[in-house]
Formats: C-alpha cells, structure tokens, sequence
C-alpha cells in the first residue's frame, strides 16, 4: 500500500483537457454541495463548534475547487485538443465562473475565522459581504449544470 506522501503513478491521458474539465467540474460541484451543507447548518442554529467544523470542509473545498481552476487552466492553455467545441466552451465557461467564484471567495477572510473572532450569531448578520460571493456561486453553478449537460458522466 502507499504511503501518504508517494504519489500515485498515472498513466498518460489521451484527453487530458477533457480529464481537467472533468475533476474541475466535481470540484466545483462538491464546494458547491459543502456551501448549501453549511447555509442549512446555519439555518438550524447549531453551536458554534459543530459549524466551526462544517466551515472547515468548506474551505478545504473552496481549496480543491480553486487548484482544479489553475490545474484546468494550465492544461488547456495550449488549446482544446480533442475536446469537442461544444464541450471545449462549456469548459471554458465552467473554468472562468470558477476562477471568478475562487477571487471572490479568497477577497474575504475564511469562514472558519470569521467564526473564531465573531461566532455563529454574528456571522448571520455579515451577510452583505456574500452577495458578490453567492452570485459567483450562482454563476458556478449555472456553468456546472451546461458542462454537466454534455458530459454527465464526469460526475
């Protein structure tokens, strides 16, 4: 069995655009699932640790989401291989909303300090400052459901 820290070895992707679409596309998704996770949280009034908790896979997905972002970017730069167009847009569309998504998200502090220095109570009343946040996760989720549309099978 491997250890942690040795990497797996892969083989060669024949569509390796197609592939950084695909683990962007469940990134996204999943940051996306962790958020509507915690805003339910939120609604239920729970103790502050048990959200401190629930913040802390949120950030841990907002970082996912946001290396899958360079990771994709990086590996279409050199255009869309053999992606077809319509998928090649889709994937485009999908990486700007969340690279978009991923410059809001880390304008403001994380949440899980939000919590430490305010509290469960106070952080409902911080809401203004997730308007422009919840409407690139809107976006996101917008480009997910058009990649999701050609290609359902990356999830």
């Amino acid at each position: 069995m491997p250890t942690k820290s040795a990497a797996r070895a892969s083989k060669p992707s024949v569509t390796p655009v197609r592939d950084a679409a695909d683990a962007l596309v469940r990134a996204a998704n999943e940051s996306c699932h962790q958020h509507g996770r915690l805003t339910r949280i939120l609604g239920h009034g729970l103790d502050d640790l048990e959200l401190e908790g629930v913040a802390e896979v949120v950030e841990l997905c907002d970082r996912l989401l946001a290396s899958a972002t360079t990771r994709y970017e990086e590996t279409a730069k050199d255009g869309p291989g053999k992606v077809p167009d319509d998928l090649w847009h889709a994937a485009n569309a999908l990486w700007m909303a969340s690279r978009e998504y991923s410059r809001r998200n880390t304008q403001n502090d994380g949440i899980a300090s939000r919590l430490r220095k305010h509290g469960a109570e106070q952080l409902n009343s911080i809401s203004v400052e997730y308007e422009l946040e919840t409407s690139a996760r809107m976006a996101l989720k917008q480009s997910i459901g058009a990649y999701l549309a050609l290609r359902p099978e990356a999830v």
